[in-house]
């Protein structure tokens, strides 16, 4: 636990929620939006309800995390979710009617269904096995259990939120992207054929741009976790927009990569991007688009062969003797999952040479290009402007070889690191916003 502890005279504080697989993390800022600290809470008993464990992270971290002062400091909270993960709730007391649905759920079968109440395919993510859309189909129809008249869906994000709030109905641009919600400037609705779905009655019905105001926390929690009645409980995004906007990137052309076991890619653009067929998606933040997409060829394939401390020292010799890339094992590859680990670990292995230096070489710089190819791809699809500086965060960002390596495989555009890897602090950015009627959150 991270813990700086300041002094009353410092001014408002933030808060920012990210809830993740395993944890609950918040961060604060201050009111220049420097970061304060960082606190985690795990989940309890992993055999219990899913739901009370996030329910009671939440509280933990809000109640015993933040000491009584930082908690009087306080005048915002935004909470950011895992995308995809959905709960039916009673809307009458914002109750669950059972377990969430998990961001990686899939319902292969309620895709037909989703699509023939929309007469025919479409391009939005509805189409995903995996969308909060087909998540509510399955449970209209086969989980239901009592009563359904009085059943509503909440995003992970929008239920914490609401347990903050509790005004039902809520969410964000961001979280209702995968239920079908068009957040394109003139509309910022559901589509008519999801509306007038058996299931339409369940939407959410206030769907908000993230960083702006949901109003202040409900009085009686306000007064039993001791924050103060002008606290306001800002409009949160996914956990994935949360980490982007902790990198501060926020200009057209910048972008934020993401180097774990895969690549997770967002460009900031003034048009709209949408290609299912690529896994290519936009979000809508602070004007402007947010595209997104992501390959499976990431940090996993040098884990296949090297431990952490062989690829420290494999790197230092990389750039101590100046070597340079022979191979580029996945010519062509861009966005999408095209390749399994075995197919990519195959082509890989196939060309392998017999020096380890120059294989990490050849593999650091074979993913280079593939994100540079993705970062184009986003362009030829229609973004405004190609990278034009790269955030980075995960694992890789520590690497200077491999920055090296991707800026020029980008045309020498600047390669930095993140200003944070926490999506919490992308979330307390974000409260900031809110909270203060800014227009960004740097």
């Amino acid at each position: 636990m991270r813990r700086a502890r300041a002094s009353a005279s410092d001014g408002w504080l933030y808060c920012g929620l990210d809830f993740g697989t395993s944890s609950a993390r918040l961060a604060l800022v201050d009111d220049r939006g420097a970061l304060v600290g960082v606190r985690t809470r795990a989940y309890d008993d992993a055999n219990a309800s899913v739901a009370r464990a996030w329910e009671r992270a939440l509280f933990e971290l809000l109640e015993d995390a933040m000491d009584a002062e930082e908690r009087e400091r306080c005048q915002g909270v935004a909470v950011d979710g895992t995308s995809g993960t959905v709960v039916i709730v009673d809307a009458r007391d914002g109750r669950a009617l059972r377990e969430p649905y998990m961001y990686n759920e899939t319902f292969p079968d309620e895709v037909e269904r989703v699509r023939a109440l929309r007469n025919g395919p479409g391009k939005d993510s509805t189409e995903s096995a995996s969308s909060a859309a087909c998540k509510l189909s399955r449970w209209f129809r086969v989980d239901a259990e009592g009563d359904r008249e009085h059943a509503a869906l909440l995003h992970h994000a929008d239920w914490l939120a609401y347990l903050l709030h509790k005004k039902m109905g809520m969410s964000d641009f961001n979280n209702a992207l995968k239920l079908g919600f068009d957040p394109a400037p003139g509309v910022e609705a559901f589509p008519g054929w999801l509306r007038d779905a058996p299931f339409g009655y369940m939407l959410p019905t206030d769907v908000r741009a993230p960083g702006t105001s949901f109003g202040v926390m409900d009085a009686d929690v306000a007064k039993r976790l001791g924050f103060p009645s002008t606290c306001e409980v800002i409009a949160g995004t996914t956990d994935s927009v949360a980490a982007f906007v902790a990198s501060k990137a926020a200009e057209s052309g910048e972008c934020a990569t993401s180097l774990g076991s895969t690549l997770a890619l967002k460009l900031i653009s003034d048009t709209r991007v949408d290609d299912l067929s690529s896994g290519v998606y936009s979000h809508r933040l602070n004007g402007r688009w947010l595209v997104g997409g992501a390959s499976n060829l990431g940090g996993w394939i040098l884990r296949r062969f090297f431990s952490n401390d062989a690829l420290e020292s494999l790197s230092e010799k990389i750039a101590n003797e100046g070597y340079v890339a022979t191979e580029d094992y996945f010519d062509g590859v861009m966005l999408g999952f095209g390749l399994s680990v075995d197919e990519a670990s195959a082509i890989v292995e196939k060309s392998r040479p017999a020096d380890d230096a120059q294989f990490v070489v050849n593999i650091l710089s074979s993913i280079a290009n593939v994100e540079a190819r993705c970062y184009e791809r986003m362009r030829t699809l229609g973004a405004s402007h190609g990278a034009r500086k790269v955030y980075t965060a995960g694992g890789g960002a520590k690497n200077g070889v491999w920055s090296g390596m991707r800026s020029k495989a980008m045309g020498d555009i600047p390669v930095e690191r993140s200003a944070c890897d926490e999506a919490a602090y992308g979330a307390a950015l974000l409260a900031r916003q809110g909270r203060k009627r800014l227009s960004g959150y740097i």
